[in-house]
């Protein structure tokens, strides 16, 4: 009489084979969500940045109230503009974003209101700024603004002309074959920035998406 063969269980190699296998898959799993959140948010940064400045060299006054709502949300008793961003106005050190509004002019020393006095000639002044949000973040590319003494309620700048302290750090808006005419032109600047923490996990600590548009 032949003895019965029996199979050998094979639970326990898949289970081997499971354990082999399963980091590298949760790996990719939570690296393609990281992925997916970190493109979700550039795309949202880069519109915001040229949403609103195109808003701002169309003339939005983004010091009144209620472009000041429109941005934070009020709270949360409005409807924000940027979903997902915490902003606060005047600016602040909380929050996860920031939002960075400068008009820059870069002063000629053959502009006409430049032809007797002019202290700031052939170089960059700020006309407005306007921070929103946590600066703490990350600094603007333009500069750290202009004196809060020579600024008035609306980020407008009194003396740009004269105030030395009214001067960008004179970065180049552009590319160098181009030069920013005179006569008082401007340059509207809006620079979006926004941290990332909740993916710090995934390897992206300290990072976060940034965008800046120039009209």
């Amino acid at each position: 009489m032949r003895r019965p063969i029996y199979k050998r269980s094979e639970s326990g190699n898949t289970m081997v084979e499971f354990a082999l296998v399963a980091p590298f898959w949760i790996a990719m799993l939570f690296g393609t969500v990281a992925m997916g959140t970190n493109l979700t948010r550039t795309i949202q940064v880069v519109q915001a940045s040229r949403d609103l400045a195109n808003m701002y060299a169309k003339g939005t006054d983004f010091s009144a109230v209620g472009m000041q709502n429109l941005i934070t949300g009020d709270g949360g008793t409005s409807a924000s503009l940027i979903q997902g961003m915490s902003l606060t106005y005047p600016a602040g050190s909380t929050g996860n974003a920031v939002i960075y509004f400068s008009q820059v002019r870069h002063v000629l020393s053959t502009d006409l209101d430049c032809a007797s006095t002019c202290a700031n000639a052939n170089s960059y002044v700020y006309v407005n700024y306007l921070p929103y949000g946590n600066t703490t973040l990350v600094s603007s590319y333009v500069g750290s603004g202009p004196a809060t003494s020579d600024t008035n309620s609306q980020g407008n700048t009194n003396n740009p002309l004269t105030n030395t302290s009214d001067k960008t750090n004179q970065k180049l808006l552009f590319a160098n074959t181009y030069t920013m005419p005179g006569n008082a032109s401007v340059a509207y600047v809006v620079e979006v920035y926004m941290s990332s923490p909740d993916l710090s996990f995934l390897g992206f600590g300290g990072s976060g998406n940034y965008s800046r548009a120039v009209f």
